[in-house]
């Protein structure tokens, strides 16, 4: 009776261990809601982030004066921008959308 005892002790623990590992991993990575509010600011966040290293970026390329759109061309360059940010943010999966929403639904 003793050997029955053993075998079947150590497969309980095991599977205890595994259902608390798996809740653990639950609760560091939780299940990410795209469609809730907060998952739509941190999205805006990210963008906002992105168009942040757009700029920075565009600033290093130097401008013919050949062609110079003046005041308008800086304007429609500045929405542009605002909206390839906006795209990134949905569909390149830098992951810090991700990230913050994480951690701030923990604090839920």
């Amino acid at each position: 009776m003793e050997i029955a005892a053993k075998n079947i002790m150590p497969y309980l623990a095991n599977r205890d261990v595994a259902r608390a590992e798996s809740a653990a991993r639950r609760a560091r990575n939780p299940e990410i809601d795209k469609n809730s509010e907060l998952y739509k600011v941190c999205e805006d966040f990210e963008a906002i982030f992105i168009k942040q290293m757009l700029n920075v970026m565009r600033r290093t390329v130097n401008k013919s004066e050949f062609i110079d759109g003046g005041f308008a061309e800086e304007i429609f360059e500045d929405m542009l921008y605002d909206e390839y940010a906006k795209k990134m943010a949905k569909t390149a999966q830098f992951g810090l959308a991700n990230l913050l929403y994480r951690q701030l639904s923990l604090g839920e």
